[in-house]
């Protein structure tokens, strides 16, 4: 049995962030159903790769899950969602700041008819703070925490990082807010409200830059692939590539000398010293390094350093880094039948490791509506009363 089965979550997220949850969620056995608009349905239902008409982005962010379609904004509609939360643990939601309140299903309402949910909201800015109306997207985001200024060289544009490092930062924070609020009920019996914003999260992971601007008044420059307190530790070129080395001792400075035959640079009096290779390491040892580096493969490079016991890895692209060996053994690769795309697809799969109460998926992305008919039957609804919401448009089935 997973650690979350018999866990039921009334979703009400779209897009990348709330989806990522939810998804992590269904993974370790949680019910979620994901209620969507009759004739739109989630975001990422448009969002590319395509494959006969049908997203894999959606296809990865929504696996195991179950889809409702419902118009929450007419009064039936908003009475079967109700209905439906009766006995829900948790109600997940990350519209704009009062999109749920002006559909009748803000926290206070929705405790009057459970009054143990917990309800997790997520959005830019949170609900709370001068900004919380403010639309913002991951590279706004990314812009506003400080992020964005951290990433990149000292002599070029601030750069936000590759993939949407707040959806899914954020959508990690509020799977952990929910299974802790759910041993909090356990405890307690009680729920409460999750308040999770992209912008805080991505803050907290500026490392030692807000602890360096307190105690000293300034922050200091980018610096790019390297580290300020240890060199080498740096991207080089390979012939075929980049490579990332990390050298943090002299012992080891000595060994990476030896493996790559750079005599040379072992002898030299200015890079004995962690200290005096910082000193001597843009006005001379990295373009010394990449002299050596240059001339053989990044996979070359990191064979030797690595049967050298030395931290070393080649700069993979990502159809590289898809077909390692490592990728492969830690599952980090699912194949599942996608029912939209109509043919067993590879996504990346579950990071969690449990000994005991694994998680996985075995389920595909729904289909919109697919599971509209299972649950109003289960709520009471004749089939009488399903086809004439349906001819209404309140509900959509698959």
């Amino acid at each position: 049995m997973k650690p979350l089965t018999g866990v039921k979550v009334v979703d009400f997220t779209q897009a990348h962030a709330g989806s990522l949850c939810t998804m992590l969620l269904a993974d370790f056995g949680a019910e979620v159903i994901k209620i969507e608009r009759p004739g739109v349905g989630d975001l990422a239902r448009y969002w590319s790769p395509f494959k006969n008409e049908s997203s894999g982005y959606y296809a990865y962010l929504n696996r195991g899950k179950k889809s409702i379609g419902i118009n929450g904004g007419t009064e039936e509609g908003r009475k079967i969602l109700l209905d439906l939360i009766k006995d829900a643990d948790v109600v997940t939601e990350n519209f704009k700041y009062g999109s749920m309140e002006r559909m009748g299903l803000s926290y206070e309402k929705i405790k009057e008819v459970n009054p143990e949910i917990i309800y997790a909201s997520l959005n830019g800015y949170g609900q709370t703070g001068p900004m919380k109306q403010t639309i913002g997207l991951d590279l706004q985001l990314q812009a506003g925490s400080g992020l964005m200024d951290r990433t990149g060289f000292a002599d070029g544009a601030p750069t936000k990082a590759g993939p949407a490092m707040g959806d899914q930062l954020s959508g990690t924070y509020m799977a952990t807010a929910i299974m802790l609020a759910l041993i909090a009920k356990k405890k307690t019996g009680k729920g409460q409200k999750i308040d999770i914003a992209i912008l805080d999260c991505l803050f907290s992971i500026l490392e030692a830059a807000p602890i360096t601007y307190c105690m000293t008044g300034s922050v200091p420059e980018r610096v790019g692939n390297s580290y300020p307190s240890i060199s080498p530790y740096d991207t080089f070129k390979a012939k075929d590539g980049y490579v990332a080395i990390g050298i943090s001792t002299d012992g080891q400075w000595r060994k990476f000398c030896d493996a790559l035959g750079m005599d040379d640079l072992k002898a030299d009096e200015r890079y004995m010293t962690n200290e005096s290779r910082g000193d001597h390491y843009e006005d001379g040892l990295k373009q010394a390094i990449e002299k050596v580096t240059g001339t053989m493969s990044k996979f070359e490079i990191e064979e030797k350093l690595r049967n050298a016991r030395l931290a070393c890895g080649a700069v993979y692209t990502v159809s590289e880094a898809m077909e390692t060996e490592q990728i492969k053994v830690r599952n980090m690769l699912a194949k599942v039948y996608d029912e939209g795309i109509g043919e067993e697809i590879r996504i990346p799969g579950t990071v969690i490791k449990m000994s005991d109460t694994p998680g996985g998926f075995t389920e595909g992305a729904p289909n919109l509506g697919k599971h509209t008919r299972q649950y109003l039957t289960q709520l009471g609804y004749s089939e009488e009363e399903i086809q004439a919401l349906a001819e209404k448009k309140i509900i959509e089935m698959a």
